[in-house]
């Protein structure tokens, strides 16, 4: 990790502003690695003010230039509540600006021709948006999720982000959207055209082959690979009551993530619950094609119930590809539901109803000629929207990189 009092590398395409890089195991940090992967590490560098989070080697870091941007800490006044919101806004708009100078700094060194920002943290987006304009770089947004739908705690801002989001989405060369329902979104409400990137899966860990898939045993493995946070939470909670309603069979399920077991209890997720560790993309994929079922639960009532409608995880593509049944229990305007249902490639329960979930699964495993038609279709569209390749292709397109940047060894 480079400090910025660092010597200056030769000149970059781009600096790549986000939240979590690789080695992190977020889910953004595995994008990021895959977009990126095949262009030289000279051609860009990375900005990030991860805090440790996310903290482990469970991807490869890349090899390339790396900035430690500074946390940003500001002290409210909490006695007066006109002086904590003029404090937290005045708070919110100083930490905008010394992360622009930071990245600004940065970029200059580098001589870098763009900078490309990812959603995460609420100063990052702003901010590029402001060393952009000091630089007269040319700007681009990838939105993984809703920027102004994302801070529920932070009153001031809240307030902020549909303002900042605004000018930043207007002024950017680019904006680059996970899902067509977000790319939607932006479109109506800002009159620009986001370009779409499905997040990638590394197909090449997946058989795709046209078999069938075998019976469920007697004892259903229903996986779900990933953390479990407000965003999927009673989503979950539906599908452990549901295990219990099921009349022919028993089940359970497996949570493959970076949580312990005593986390996901205390946030209530009591019944037939199994909790493994991290694995390796390798084993996670082995794991997802070994599943019974794979469970892709968003919640029905949470702080920021427009990120959970645009949004899409990063798993989904990996879920597509496995070559199992689907379950998606998710809200009926949300884009997995409405994916899922336009390409009939996994069962979709759109109502928080446990007797719901029970009867999808009963059908996912009874009935033969479902699964195969489900699989089918589903890696059908793994292959045509989720592929590395493709998203590679369309990012080096859209940055207008060309073949500069490519590794050629």
């Amino acid at each position: 990790m480079s400090s910025l009092g660092s010597y200056p590398p030769p000149p970059v395409e781009f600096a790549l502003v986000s939240e979590v890089v690789p080695p992190s195991w977020s889910g953004q940090a595995v994008l990021i690695r895959r977009l990126v992967t095949g262009l030289d590490p000279r051609a860009y560098c990375l900005l990030t003010s991860d805090q440790g989070i996310y903290a482990g080697d469970h991807i490869q870091k890349l090899e390339t230039t790396c900035y430690r941007l500074p946390a940003v800490r500001i002290r409210y006044l909490h006695r007066n509540k006109w002086l904590f919101n003029a404090s937290a806004v005045a708070g919110a708009a100083t930490g905008i600006a010394r992360r622009a100078v930071q990245i600004a700094r940065v970029a200059r060194r580098e001589q870098c021709r763009a900078i490309l920002v990812f959603t995460g943290d609420f100063h990052d987006l702003p901010a590029a948006y402001l060393a952009s304009r000091l630089l007269r770089l040319r700007l681009y947004v990838y939105m993984c999720d809703y920027y102004s739908h994302r801070e529920a705690y932070e009153p001031a801002r809240r307030r902020l982000s549909p303002h900042l989001e605004r000018i930043v989405v207007r002024g950017a060369t680019r904006v680059i959207c996970g899902t067509d329902t977000l790319a939607d979104a932006l479109a109506d409400r800002y009159g620009v055209a986001p370009a779409v990137i499905h997040h990638p899966a590394d197909l090449s860990l997946y058989a795709l082959a046209d078999r069938p898939h075998r019976a469920p045993a007697p004892h259903t493995r229903i996986v779900y690979t990933g953390t479990i946070y407000e965003a999927q939470l009673d989503a979950v909670q539906n599908l452990l009551a549901a295990l219990d309603r099921l009349s022919a069979r028993s089940a359970a399920l497996h949570v493959y993530g970076g949580q312990l077991e005593e986390e996901l209890r205390t946030r209530g997720l009591d019944g037939r619950l199994a909790v493994h560790g991290h694995a390796s993309a390798q084993e996670i994929a082995a794991v997802q094609e070994g599943a019974d079922i794979l469970f892709l639960p968003l919640a029905f009532r949470s702080q920021y119930p427009e990120v959970i409608r645009t949004s899409a995880p990063m798993k989904f593509g990996e879920y597509l590809a496995a070559g199992g049944p689907i379950l998606v229990h998710a809200p009926p305007d949300a884009f997995v539901s409405q994916y899922c249902r336009r390409h009939d490639c996994a069962i979709v329960v759109d109502e928080p109803d446990p007797s719901r979930v029970a009867e999808a699964i009963e059908a996912l495993c009874d009935d033969a000629a479902l699964r195969a038609r489900l699989i089918r279709n589903a890696q059908t569209r793994a292959r045509s929207d989720f592929g590395i390749d493709v998203a590679r292709a369309r990012f080096g397109e859209l940055l207008h990189l060309g073949t500069v940047g490519r590794c050629t060894a």
